[in-house]
């Protein structure tokens, strides 16, 4: 399998794009600093996969400055849903009145979403990064599979230098309850375009690089990273 990710980076994609979303009031963020800023610079980040972990009763007792999430399946859940980042490469737009920072796996999944969000009458001034864009071991290496939004969320988290991070809802498509919390009718698998190896290699590197403290919850996580 040829690498695909990070893909070649396009200087006039890149220029392109942060002109024409600038335009429409989006802000590209091009340091980490800038969003650690935004966030308030955040001792302990929680991050938040869509697995069944997600929900793990010992969330309700883990205190953080800052909520990181994936996409949006969260939302009909109506547990933690004030993300200050989302990671995403869906279409669907943002919730009304969410003030989130979106983050983009690729400069063209940034390009082509925030257009829809424009298209669909989603004015409302927002921030965001593109994972590759800012400095990174991950984004520095060639991988044979794009990683998760998952694992991004993590490396980003590390790149921001909390004090600690707290893990859950990273199941790998390995926990019996299923793909997603409350969903039964969804293949338990991993996309095409994803892989749970180079998932885990990431999400290693990442952590590899973070001196402070990491709890995770959900123990197919902490299981695989553990098999190295």
């Amino acid at each position: 399998m040829p690498p695909v990710w990070p893909p070649p980076e396009s200087a006039w994609k890149k220029t392109l794009g942060k002109a024409v979303s600038a335009h429409h009031g989006a802000t590209c963020l091009s340091r980490w600093e800038d969003v650690g800023k935004l966030l308030g610079k955040p001792k302990v980040i929680c991050c938040l996969g869509n697995g069944p972990s997600s929900e793990d009763a010992n969330l309700e007792g883990q205190p953080f400055d800052a909520l990181f999430r994936v996409n949006y399946q969260w939302l009909s859940r109506g547990f933690l849903t004030d993300p200050a980042i989302v990671f995403t490469a869906d279409p669907e737009a943002p919730p009304a009145g969410s003030r989130a920072i979106l983050a983009f796996p690729t400069r063209e999944d940034a390009n082509l979403i925030l257009r829809g969000h424009d298209a669909a009458g989603q004015h409302t001034p927002r921030r965001y990064f593109v994972f590759p864009e800012l400095p990174s071991p991950v984004a520095a290496r060639t991988w044979p599979a794009r990683p998760t939004n998952g694992a991004l969320m993590i490396a980003a988290a590390v790149a921001l230098a909390p004090r600690r991070i707290v893990i859950a809802g990273i199941d790998l498509y390995d926990h019996p309850a299923g793909k997603y919390p409350g969903v039964s009718d969804v293949d338990n698998i991993y996309d095409d375009i994803h892989d749970r190896d180079v998932d885990l290699d990431v999400i290693r590197l990442a952590l590899n690089g973070f001196a402070g403290e990491v709890t995770i919850l959900g123990e197919r996580l902490q299981r695989a990273l553990n098999q190295s």
